[in-house]
């Protein structure tokens, strides 16, 4: 099982390129790449009023306090840096500390917009529980009829449903500015997914 092409591609997308991408998207020079861009927090505004805006990135700095600032762990991370060397290092920490920045106003980002995302989770769980029903439904008719099962199309969706999923996680780590709006296209995209994929499972039987 561990082994199995399915299991593979679970890693690949929800584990291994979430990972990659906070490992080398701090390597980019500009901090602006990991900033909160205006647009996005105008498009949060625009979908949710001033007033939600603000206390969704309340909620927001009051995690990053809570898991990062008072926990000590970015204290710890800049401690080996703080220790001035006569030898030089040809500019090796100064890498290393701008790496480590970017790395923490990423994690911030992400904590702000998974934040966001939050408010189309319940949503997202209740439709694509009603697509996976209506999907289960429709291949029960199918299997009524005498149909014809589609294993060609259960593979697609599921491996659909895998990539759309670490999209999804791979999203909160982008150094590019993300519209509040496309959780709404996620949430649409994952319950087609889900109706495909229980439309599509052994409907022969």
């Amino acid at each position: 099982m561990s082994n199995s092409r399915f299991v593979s591609h679970l890693r690949l997308w929800l584990i291994v390129t979430p990972v990659l991408l906070a490992t080398l998207a701090p390597m980019l020079p500009d901090d602006r790449h990991f900033e909160i861009d205006t647009s996005e927090l105008a498009s949060v505004e625009a979908l949710f009023g001033e007033v939600r805006a603000d206390d969704l990135a309340s909620r927001a700095n009051e995690r990053f306090r809570a898991w990062f600032v008072d926990s000590g762990a970015i204290r710890r991370s800049y401690a080996g840096s703080a220790n001035q060397s006569l030898i030089s290092d040809g500019g090796t920490a100064g890498i290393a500390s701008a790496w480590m920045r970017h790395l923490w106003m990423e994690l911030y980002r992400a904590i702000y917009r998974a934040t966001v995302a939050g408010n189309w989770a319940w949503g997202a769980l209740f439709f694509g529980a009603a697509m996976l029903n209506d999907g289960a439904v429709q291949r029960r008719i199918r299997a009524a009829a005498a149909g014809v099962a589609s294993p060609l199309g259960f593979h697609l969706a599921a491996h659909g449903l895998l990539i759309a999923l670490g999209i999804c996680a791979s999203a909160l780590l982008l150094p590019v500015w993300l519209p509040a709006g496309v959780w709404t296209i996620a949430a649409a995209c994952v319950g087609a997914l889900a109706w495909r994929l229980a439309a599509s499972f052994h409907v022969n039987r």
